[in-house]
């Protein structure tokens, strides 16, 4: 290969193409459909890019230039820019430095858009019940391209926030030829992997024409028959898919998603330790509520002992009484047994036990049911016979702070008149008793 003289570097050839453009498109309309988000940069500058079916042009509204515009234009808007063609030497990349834009209409695919978007809704696809979202889910399924940055950004804010996160990536073209079909096929296949709770369909943002693919009817429907809740998260704040109107949850960005599934670990753990002190006082309050209630109850049943012991001879009388009605109860029923026996023993004793042997098992139960019934009413008996005794008790009235006053004889004294001066008394109160005399 031989050398010449026009052998140039790329600054000087990028420098030769540069004065070329520029000065022989110093003023230019062009006409073209937004293509990218349309709002100002930082510094003020807005930059966008404009194309039609099959170029895109990168458009650059300085700042100075865009004070003294009305700049309400959005994505799919199709304009007409003024202006002077640049190259950037840097980048090697021509653009358009815009001196005036104006509206001529709604680019092609803006339409076909609003179309899918009218159908959808006048078939309610848009408004069917959003299935509720898991608190934290068991196993998620992340739809979206391997290499993305939406799955970098997802995976590392999942992560940080809570490191059990449990995630099954499913690699899927986002954009391209045929990458709609993919979607909604890798859709339904992470529906069915077991124990998936929840799908993520997420990717970053780009034009409306990188992002089409969620706007396919297909992917729609796909959607909106899945069982599975589902969150869609693609684009920027500003990028609106028909698949964010059919999910059962739209995110902002990939990251808000992870955000908006995955709580922080941390703040977890801190309002479960303090649910465990709010139960923590609630069980010592409990505890200690239980505690004075126990030592009214020992207090309570001390006195019932008391009164019980006054009362235990006649009780024991009534056991007695019991018991025996009991023994002949028994008695009477194992003579009516022993007759029944008799009439078995004379008669076939095999064919007989098994025809009578029902009418046995009855009579057993009949026994057993008027024993337990006689015993269960002679109870009631007592406990009645003990109320009625605790009623009628004088001890009930000492307990009151009345006093028992008996003369010499141990006659009880009622009434004042009958007590001379120098007679010995008995005072008896509830915890003991003491002698007096009459002054």
């Amino acid at each position: 290969m031989i050398v010449g003289d026009n052998l140039l570097t790329v600054t000087e050839l990028t420098k030769k193409i540069k004065e070329l453009i520029e000065n022989n498109f110093k003023m230019i309309e062009v006409t073209g459909e937004i293509s990218t988000e349309f709002k100002a940069h930082y510094t003020g500058h807005y930059y966008f890019s404009i194309k039609d079916s099959n170029a895109n042009l990168d458009a650059i509204i300085w700042k100075f230039s865009a004070s003294k515009m009305n700049l309400n234009f959005k994505r799919g808007d199709k304009v007409i820019l003024k202006g002077r063609l640049a190259l950037y030497e840097k980048w090697g990349k021509y653009q358009i430095i815009v001196s005036s834009i104006q509206k001529e209409g709604k680019g092609n695919l803006f339409i076909e858009f609003e179309k899918m978007k009218q159908k959808l809704e006048n078939e309610g696809l848009f408004n069917l019940e959003k299935k509720k979202l898991p608190f934290i889910p068991k196993k998620l399924a992340l739809v979206t391209a391997r290499d993305a940055a939406a799955l970098t950004d997802f995976i590392k804010i999942a992560q940080k926030r809570y490191p059990f996160a449990n995630i099954r990536i499913i690699p899927t073209p986002v954009q391209g030829i045929n990458s709609s079909k993919k979607i909604a096929e890798n859709l339904k296949y992470a529906s069915k992997i077991k124990d998936i709770d929840l799908i993520v369909l997420t990717r970053g943002g780009g034009s409306i024409e990188d992002l089409w693919a969620f706007n396919e009817e297909i992917v729609a429907r796909t959607i909106a028959e899945i069982q599975i809740p589902i969150i869609t998260a693609i684009g920027h704040e500003r990028d609106f898919t028909i698949s964010d109107f059919v999910s059962d949850k739209r995110a902002a960005t990939p990251s808000e998603a992870a955000e908006l599934i995955y709580p922080e670990y941390d703040a977890l753990i801190r309002n479960l330790n303090m649910i465990k002190s709010k139960l923590n006082y609630l069980m010592k309050n409990i505890i200690r509520n239980k505690e004075v209630n126990l030592i009214k109850i020992k207090q309570n049943f001390k006195d019932n002992i008391l009164i019980i012991d006054n009362y235990k001879d006649e009780l024991e009388r009534y056991k007695i009484k019991l018991t025996n009605a009991i023994n002949i109860k028994i008695t009477e029923n194992w003579e009516i047994l022993h007759e029944y026996k008799e009439i078995i023993l004379k008669n076939d004793p095999q064919k007989k036990l098994l025809e009578n042997k029902n009418q046995i098992n009855l009579l057993k139960s009949k026994l057993v049911y008027t024993t337990e019934r006689n015993l269960t009413k002679n109870k009631q008996e007592i406990a009645f016979l003990k109320s009625k005794l605790e009623l009628l008790s004088p001890f009930k009235l000492l307990e009151k702070g009345y006093a028992l006053i008996k003369d010499e004889n141990n006659n009880p004294i009622s009434s004042s008149k009958t007590l001379k001066k120098g007679q010995k008394i008995e005072i008896i109160l509830k915890d003991g008793r003491k002698i007096a005399e009459i002054k």
